[in-house]
């Protein structure tokens, strides 16, 4: 999607944070953005941001975890906004516990929101972009969705779904010959958000910045490319790292400070 200008531009998580943050950046680029989001006063903050940038903005509170929710609001997105030529499924949380400690209700819940939001709000704007053969559906994922880490079982298992889901997709779109719909899956290390408050980063790798994150998932549908990595070198190499012997590739995490990441965390402080 060479020209952002005009275009129509669906993010769920937008309230806080990158998903903030990439409505920002989109605006910036002429395009129109609808907002989604949990949390009523935040989203009601990033409306008005928006409005600076001369574009049509749009926000709906909505639970991406619940089918209802999400099907009420994809039909008033149509109806108030129109039709959406690029959705970016970024709202995700993180509980932060090891298994043997996490609720079955709080590892369903990051499912829940992670993946199956992502699908089903897949479901409700995919078969629009298929018929005109145009759009991009961006899929925010993560390192995590790569190489799992402890204390991150939920998170990593909605992460891994992401891929693997977005993977299969991209497929089944070529197979159908419906070449203008394209694929995006983005996979960064720990962004420097509150979501991720606490976190230790690892040995020589630093938290991302989210402005720079924002930044490349815009251009990244500018060139419809398939895979996001970032940072492009280091989490680009981790799937060459899955073909090490598993007890050396766990060793190297664990002196790079795996084992401490999350021992600190605190989690879901909004920015």
């Amino acid at each position: 999607m060479k020209d952002l200008k005009g275009k129509n531009v669906l993010i769920t998580g937008a309230a806080a944070g990158i998903g903030r943050l990439m409505a920002h950046e989109f605006a910036k680029k002429g395009s129109n953005v609808a907002l989604l989001d949990i949390d009523e006063k935040l989203l009601k903050r990033t409306e008005e941001e928006l409005k600076r940038y001369g574009v049509t903005v749009y926000s709906d509170t909505c639970d991406i975890s619940d089918e209802q929710k999400v099907a009420a609001a994809a039909k008033a997105v149509k109806k108030n906004f129109g039709e959406v030529d690029v959705l970016v499924n970024n709202a995700g949380i993180v509980v932060g516990k090891n298994f043997l400690d996490i609720s079955l209700k709080e590892f369903k819940r990051t499912i829940d929101v992670n993946f199956m939001g992502t699908v089903m709000m897949t479901k409700q704007f995919l078969p629009a972009m298929v018929e005109r053969n145009s759009g991009n559906v961006v899929n925010v994922a993560s390192s995590a969705g790569i190489l799992g880490m402890p204390s991150m079982s939920d998170y990593c298992a909605s992460k891994f779904a992401d891929v693997g889901f977005s993977d299969s997709l991209r497929m089944e779109l070529k197979m159908a010959k419906k070449n203008g719909v394209k694929i995006t899956i983005v996979c960064p290390y720990v962004i420097d958000t509150g979501m991720f408050s606490g976190f230790k980063p690892l040995l020589l790798n630093p938290m991302i910045k989210p402005e720079y994150v924002a930044k490349k998932v815009v251009r990244a549908v500018i060139k419809n490319k398939p895979y996001l990595y970032l940072p492009p070198v280091s989490v680009g190499q981790l799937r060459v790292f899955l073909l090490l012997p598993k007890n050396f590739l766990d060793r190297v995490l664990l002196l790079l400070g795996a084992g401490r990441a999350m021992s600190s965390f605190k989690g879901s402080v909004k920015k």
